[in-house]
């Protein structure tokens, strides 16, 4: 399905377009906006219709206006009204929006800015400046009486509007101005109180003012936890004194909700109208939310309200505003809906080149400077180094997994601050970094991939994904590989050869004969595996021949297996030591939480896994006696499908005898050229290089034992030898293969071990089963968790090759388990 870029749908404003925009705009100010100071403001927000255009007037927001028409022309209403919000609340744009329609209702506004106001000016002195354009009855830094404050206000041919912006601002900076025995705050706050009592007999005057959170305006100064413990007093005196003035008789003054953020964003960013937007958005939001249904992000009745949120977003999804208003909004220094507004503008301009349908939280480019740096102003620069290792950096860990890689990481990023937040789930990961053309299984899986390689990146109690200001488990994990030593890694290896020491079907394993000085081969009548750790041939050949005072009989009685490249198998030591190191280091201490707990074990499966692995691709290499020597067998090379976990020397057996190297069965005429007994036809094949080696002298028995031409016995064509019949000197009865009542496989393996679960279900249409049952399981890694049971008659043949073992055990690396 085709669908157009988010671009093609809405039209960006040209400053958003052009990158022109210039962010200060967004944090324009009162006395920008009216004048009072020489810093003009950004066109827009002084143009009244400008403005217009890019105000979303709330419900909220339309009552305010016409209540203080009323209060001003009719006289009706309260003359005292408060805007509490937090910074970025839209507060000061409110304001602005009163500024300008006061105008229209042809009244008088005054605008005290507490942000820009110098205490070299009073507040009182600047309203009568404003009124009369000179001060003369409000003179001094003595708050006036209520009667001078009424004189100034009364009997004026206009209504009048007092907008004081911020004005605790100004009350903090006016605390350390001495006058006589008190200070310019507590005059200030004074004559707030007697503005106050005088507005109930001055019905066409309204104040509005503004009063920040005390530790937002402290943090906003850079001044909290700076001042003294009696300065601090005083503050705390001064802001609580304003709010009892407000709080007797104010009303608050409501500007937006939180479902209003969205069309405030898109009217300041976008030129099409809303209506417009919804209807072009339509295909591409079902398209959108389809894809999450499908994909496990939204469920049941959370898909309605999703798609109804994502009409009033487009084209940001609902997450994204959601987790920039909520979760940066509460750094005093975001200033929620500001913040917001300047982030989405830089992110809109970022993506003006690509192709992306809609805007999501992995579509915040933490690549492109500006973005970053308003993000990590929030944050604290120390969050640079998250980004730089993890995520950007150019052996970042996110790049390995490439684009959907990056989007994750950005994604779970903006979901992990502030830091008192427990991230993001995995669903609304899946939701913030999917695309058209990568589906959620994939982010599923790169994610898990994420969670093995990134440094700061971490997984919560709750299942939560989130970037922590100190290295995981991943550092810890790759600074412990790096401390495993060849010694301790070579030791591993050896130890785990030597396991196969003896048993399997060779009749002997001889490991690493070739290391040890006085290291040799037995001279067996039977065929023995050779596991060499050099890759030498003429240490082979000299072994077949023999020590010049004592050659070898049994000359063909040897497979040598020599390594190849063994970079896996190191990394998957390595890995399994150091992964053994930290659960005996860290499994007695408080450090050892579920999460880690899950990870080392995790690690530890799949370094087992990868020990396997890299044990049959590493030994690789064949050798057989033949040509005066030993001459390499080509035709062997490692094949997961075939081979999967089967133990290294069965692998090479059942090769051989798949490539007749190694045989199982002599037809009696070929037998009976080389003898005319088992016994001394075992012995020809066994001692001369470069025939074919029997598996076993039974081999031989079998062939001998079978009747000849012209007996009472039934004849095949194999039984005819040439020129005579020959009886063989021993009765020999093939062994009876054994039979099991039950079977039980339970293991975690990748995609390649699932073919040894499809090899056993191959067997059941063949054999008498009461009972089978088989369940896989696909697991978050990527892995799967297979169980697989049989009751009835089981023949040995189908446990042979598998890990499996008799009564339904299974055997692991530990030892033995139920």
């Amino acid at each position: 399905m085709s669908l157009k870029p988010f671009h093609k749908i809405v039209e960006v404003r040209p400053d958003v377009r052009d990158g022109t925009l210039d962010q200060s705009a967004y944090a324009a100010s009162m006395g920008d906006v009216a004048g009072v100071i020489d810093k003009p403001a950004a066109k827009q927000y002084r143009d009244p219709v400008l403005f217009d255009q890019m105000t979303y007037e709330t419900d909220s927001l339309r009552r305010v206006l016409e209540d203080i028409r009323v209060r001003l022309h009719e006289g009706r209403g309260n003359g005292l009204r408060q805007i509490e919000t937090s910074f970025g609340g839209g507060k000061t744009h409110a304001m602005i929006a009163m500024y300008h329609r006061c105008r229209q209702w042809d009244a008088i506004p005054i605008v005290i800015d507490g942000q820009t106001l110098d205490v070299s000016d009073t507040v009182w002195g600047e309203i009568e400046q404003q009124l009369d354009k000179r001060v003369s009855m409000m003179v001094g830094q003595t708050a006036p009486s209520g009667t001078r404050i009424y004189d100034l206000l009364s009997n004026r041919k206009k209504p009048i509007l007092i907008l004081i912006d911020e004005i605790f601002n100004y009350i903090v900076n006016a605390s350390g101005v001495s006058v006589g025995n008190s200070d310019l705050a507590a005059q200030t706050v004074n004559f707030i109180q007697r503005l106050a009592g005088q507005l109930g007999g001055l019905p066409n005057v309204c104040l509005i003012m503004s009063l920040s959170d005390k530790d937002d305006v402290l943090s906003e100064l850079g001044i909290e936890g700076k001042v003294s413990k009696q300065t601090a007093k005083y503050q705390n005196k001064y802001y609580a004194m304003l709010q009892n003035i407000v709080g007797r008789q104010r009303q608050l003054v409501t500007i937006s909700d939180e479902g209003d953020i969205p069309h405030i964003v898109r009217r300041r960013l976008f030129d099409t109208d809303e209506a417009i937007i919804t209807e072009r958005s339509k295909d591409i939001i079902q398209h959108c939310v389809d894809k999450m249904k499908d994909g496990g992000s939204l469920f049941g009745d959370e898909i309605r309200d999703y798609m109804e949120q994502f009409c009033n977003t487009y084209p940001f999804t609902p997450d994204i505003i959601k987790v920039l208003h909520e979760r940066w909004g509460s750094y005093p220094t975001f200033q929620r809906t500001r913040g917001v507004l300047r982030l989405l503008s830089l992110v809109v301009h970022s993506m003006l080149e690509s192709d992306r349908e809609w805007i999501a939280p992995g579509d915040i480019d933490l690549s492109v400077s500006s973005i970053r740096k308003e993000l990590l102003k929030h944050t604290g620069e120390n969050t640079e180094s998250v980004i730089t290792a993890d995520i950007i950096g150019k052996n970042a860990g996110a790049r390995s997994e490439e684009e959907v890689g990056i989007r994750c990481a950005s994604a779970i990023f903006m979901y992990s601050f502030p830091l008192s937040y427990k991230g993001a789930t995995q669903a609304e990961v899946k939701r913030a970094a999917f695309m058209m053309d990568t589906p959620h299984s994939v982010v599923g899986d790169t994610v898990g991939k994420l969670r093995r390689r990134l440094i700061y990146l971490e997984l919560t109690y709750d299942d939560m994904f989130r970037f922590a200001g100190a290295p995981n488990m991943n550092h810890t994990i790759d600074q412990t590989v790096q401390n495993v030593s060849d010694i301790e890694v070579e030791q591993e290896e050896l130890k785990r050869l030597q396991r196969a020491v003896p048993g399997g079907k060779f009749a002997n394993v001889v490991v690493w004969p070739d290391a040890i000085e006085s290291g040799s081969v037995k001279d067996m009548d039977r065929i023995q595996l050779v596991i060499c750790k050099n890759n030498n041939p003429e240490w082979c050949k000299n072994t077949v021949n023999g020590p010049v005072q004592s050659r070898r009989i049994n000359m063909n009685g040897l497979v040598f297996l020599l390594p190849s490249n063994g970079a896996i198998l190191d990394e998957s030591l390595r890995r399994y030591l150091a992964m053994i190191s930290i659960r005996n280091r860290l499994g007695s201490t408080r450090d050892w939480t579920p999460p880690v707990a899950d990870r080392v074990n995790d690690e530890l499966n799949r370094a087992k896994q990868g020990i396997g692995d890299g044990l049959r691709k590493k030994y690789s290499v064949i050798y057989l006696p033949g040509g005066g020597g030993v001459k390499q067998h080509e035709d062997y090379t490692f094949n997961p499908k075939q081979d999967g976990d089967s133990p290294l020397d069965h692998i090479v057996w059942d090769r051989l005898v798949n490539d007749d190297q190694i045989t199982t069965h002599i037809e009696p005429d070929i037998a009976r050229e080389y003898g005319d007994d088992p016994d001394s036809v075992y012995e020809v094949l066994i001692r001369t290089p470069g025939n074919v080696m029997p598996a076993s002298p039974s081999v031989l028995y079998n062939a001998f034992a079978e009747p000849k031409r012209g007996s009472k016995k039934k004849e095949t064509e194999s039984n005819k030898v040439k020129g005579k019949e020959t009886k063989p000197e021993k009765e020999w009865k093939p062994e009876k293969e054994k039979v099991y009542e039950s079977m039980t496989y339970i293991d975690k393996v990748d995609a390649s071990g699932l073919n040894v679960i499809r090899s056993l279900l191959l067997e059941p249409t063949k054999i008498d089963l009461k009972h089978l049952k088989c369940g896989v399981e696909m697991r978050p890694d990527g892995r799967f968790d297979v169980h697989l049971e049989m009751q009835g008659k089981i023949p040995d043949r189908v446990i042979q090759g598998t890990n499996v073992t008799r009564d339904g055990r299974l055997e692991i690396e530990e030892g033995w388990d139920e």
